[in-house]
């Protein structure tokens, strides 16, 4: 299958297409075939992928961040005769570290030509497909903050001040939690829905998790102040927070959330909402991997 390439210019900082070119000059010394298009606003990628679906090409390849690559998944998931490459040009590239997909042009192209369709798992919040992580609380607050940043700083900056920024204005959730049958009530501080493990740039929220098992790994931290979460927080960065007391860490394959209408965070990207239920999606999409 030739691949076919959903380009976002604007990833990266920018970067991302500076990226693309030297990865389809790798192509190209290669002689390999392809098509592309580059996006022209936010949110475009979906019906790209879509329309590039429906006129026949089967190896569409997201090229930018996590945004990009939940847009296009969302075009994807549940067809079983696509399969999607990820060319993971971004900012954060949090899907990247849970596939070990490389982030260098050549080696990306290289995988590209050489990897494996293979099979992984999404996940539902209501009506909304994504592919790595969904969250309400403090992550949610970290990228609304990162988005004020963004067009001034490049990189990891903008993560760093967006934590900073949300660290100063903490809030708690007052939230009925429902799986496996039992409800709990929960006053917490974050609430991650996880299949895949890493989220804001490379914060190891689920080290335990594994994105073709069927199941979320859910990571919730209950209300605590600011001194204990400043504690907790290099452990948390790192996947060391399992086992510690503020910390809930367990696995299902469907969770319900009621509270107030609360914004989430759904693979880095805003506009959904809780109440809501996330539900696993098995093997319903098959990327490109090592």
């Amino acid at each position: 299958m030739r691949p076919y390439f959903i380009v976002n210019p604007i990833a990266g900082g920018g970067m991302a297409l500076e990226k693309f070119k030297a990865a389809t000059a790798y192509l190209d010394s290669r002689g390999a075939e392809y098509g592309c298009v580059l996006t022209e606003r936010e949110h475009q990628s979906t019906a790209l992928a879509e329309e590039a679906y429906a006129n026949g090409e089967r190896m569409i390849v997201a090229v930018g961040g996590d945004g990009t690559v939940n847009e296009v998944a969302s075009a994807l998931c549940n067809r079983s005769d696509a399969a999607m490459g990820i060319f993971p040009f971004g900012t954060g590239n949090d899907l990247a570290r849970v596939l070990r997909l490389p982030t260098e042009p050549k080696s990306a192209a290289e995988l590209l030509l050489g990897g494996e369709a293979k099979p992984i798992d999404m996940g539902l919040a209501g009506n909304t497909p994504f592919i790595n992580v969904g969250g309400m609380g403090f992550d949610v607050d970290v990228v609304i903050n990162t988005e004020r940043y963004k067009g001034r700083f490049h990189g990891m900056l903008p993560y760093i001040f967006g934590i900073i920024r949300s660290l100063s204005h903490l809030r708690g959730l007052s939230v009925k939690v429902t799986t496996g049958g039992v409800t709990t009530k929960e006053e917490l501080l974050l609430c991650s829905v996880c299949n895949g493990s890493h989220l804001g740039g490379g914060m190891n929220v689920a080290p335990e998790a594994d994105a073709s098992d069927g199941l979320f790994d859910v990571c919730m931290i209950k209300k605590i102040g600011l001194i204990p979460l400043l504690m907790l927080l290099p452990k948390f960065i790192k996947g060391k927070h399992l086992g510690k007391k503020p910390v809930r860490y367990f696995r299902t394959d469907e969770i319900t959330f009621e509270c107030e209408r609360t914004p989430l965070q759904l693979d880095g990207e805003l506009g959904s909402f809780a109440p809501v239920r996330f539900k696993v999606l098995p093997h319903a999409l098959r990327v490109v991997m090592p």
